[in-house]
């Protein structure tokens, strides 16, 4: 076991295993100061307010396997002492609040258009301008509220939740941009502060630099189990209550 450290390193956390898990699993051993998904390797990095409560937590999982929604995850002390800004900023998703959520769709046997998207992300604020595009997490979003605030409750409300029943999983973090361009308002990119813009020529792929390759094609359709209904559905269905 590496030096008792108040960095708790977490492996095995699945993309289903959402930020408020693990706090849930860390907060009765004391003040969690800092948290950090790894996503690309299914591993977190958890840091307590001091070395003690790190040892209790990890003296009580070393006689009880922690699970979490079914999966059983692994604890030991990291090699780092304490998390720095840098440590958080290499993921290029931060936990720091801002107006642009980054969005990567999970499990996606649907396409996901800007039109569902804002349909999924409007009730919870303004929406100014959507972006998504394919990187090698998979499909992804950029979606830029009006307000701070709005985006902040959108994630907290939607993080780990599916657009439809059974598929099309939410992870959301928050973005490191200041601000989105969008060049176009189509399918894939819209800037609803700017009704105006064009739609690029037909089979002529937009571009948005840095954002990713935008104008791929959409993953193969596939098929939803309908037993519930998801998230889509209740707000085409204009219910208030979310899947």
């Amino acid at each position: 076991m590496a030096e008792p450290s108040k960095v708790i390193h977490v492996r095995n956390v699945g993309h289903e295993i959402s930020e408020n898990d693990l706090l849930q699993l860390f907060q009765p051993f004391g003040v969690i100061t800092k948290l950090v998904m790894l996503r690309a390797k299914n591993q977190a990095l958890l840091q307590m307010q001091d070395v003690p409560s790190a040892i209790n937590a990890l003296q009580f999982y070393a006689n009880v396997q922690p699970t979490i929604r079914g999966r059983n995850v692994y604890v030991q002390f990291s090699s780092h002492q304490e998390l720095t800004t840098m440590d958080q900023n290499s993921q290029a998703r931060g936990d720091e609040p801002n107006r642009i959520l980054l969005v990567t769709i999970h499990h996606m046997l649907y396409p996901i258009t800007v039109e569902v998207l804002y349909q999924v992300f409007s009730p919870h604020g303004i929406v100014e301008k959507i972006v998504t595009f394919q990187k090698s997490a998979g499909f992804q979003a950029l979606i830029q509220y009006q307000l701070h605030q709005s985006a902040v409750s959108a994630r907290t409300a939607l993080q780990g939740r599916n657009i439809y029943d059974g598929c099309c999983q939410l992870d959301i973090q928050y973005s490191n941009l200041d601000e989105l361009q969008v060049h176009y308002n189509n399918d894939r990119s819209r800037d609803f502060t700017n009704p105006n813009l064009p739609t690029e020529q037909k089979g002529r792929p937009s571009q948005h630099p840095g954002y990713g390759d935008v104008g791929v094609g959409f993953p193969q359709v596939g098929y939803c189990s309908n037993h519930g209904i998801s998230i889509y559905e209740k707000i085409l269905y204009k219910r208030k209550d979310i899947y």
